[in-house]
């Protein structure tokens, strides 16, 4: 009789384990966000400056996205297709020094880049980056408050989930 309640248990605790691996395998990014890799990511559907669009990321636990290599821009360039977003705000700044750029909300300096042609020119004050379908969704400066944009916010897997 112990056997089989051992047996039973053993059989009960590797089921749950399964369960709960598949759950979370199931859900690691919200309703209407798209997994890349280890980061979930979503195109909005209004338009904000670029420190609204950062607030707005901010709300939903992520900040606005940071390519750091090829493979991942030219994942946001086929996103940004997909959903038919043109121009869309891209997470740096060069506010706090011309021709600095730093990924925000942390400072941290590009290492990574594709910047158009001549960009970024700093035309008229533009210090926020942008993804721009005008550039075959090459990077381009664009003044951060007066015009308003698109936008993707990225964040990590399972953010504010609690399973348990």
């Amino acid at each position: 009789m112990s056997t089989n309640i051992g047996e039973m248990s053993a059989k009960i605790i590797t089921l749950s384990l399964v369960l709960i691996l598949s759950i979370q395998k199931g859900c690691c990014c919200p309703n209407g966000w798209t997994q890349y890799k280890y980061s979930c990511f979503h195109v909005s559907r209004d338009s904000q400056n670029w420190f609204n669009a950062l607030k707005m990321c901010e709300i939903h636990d992520s900040h606005l996205v940071h390519i750091e290599n090829f493979e991942k821009n030219n994942f946001i360039k086929h996103l940004l297709l997909s959903s038919q977003a043109n121009n869309t705000w891209l997470g740096a700044t060069d506010w706090l020094e011309e021709g600095t750029w730093l990924w925000e909300p942390h400072g941290v300096r590009l290492n990574y880049t594709n910047f158009a042609p001549e960009q970024p020119n700093n035309y008229n004050t533009q210090n926020c980056l942008l993804m721009d379908a005008l550039h075959n969704y090459q990077w381009n400066d664009l003044e951060c408050v007066a015009l308003t944009r698109h936008y993707i916010c990225e964040r990590g897997e399972n953010v504010g989930m609690i399973i348990g």
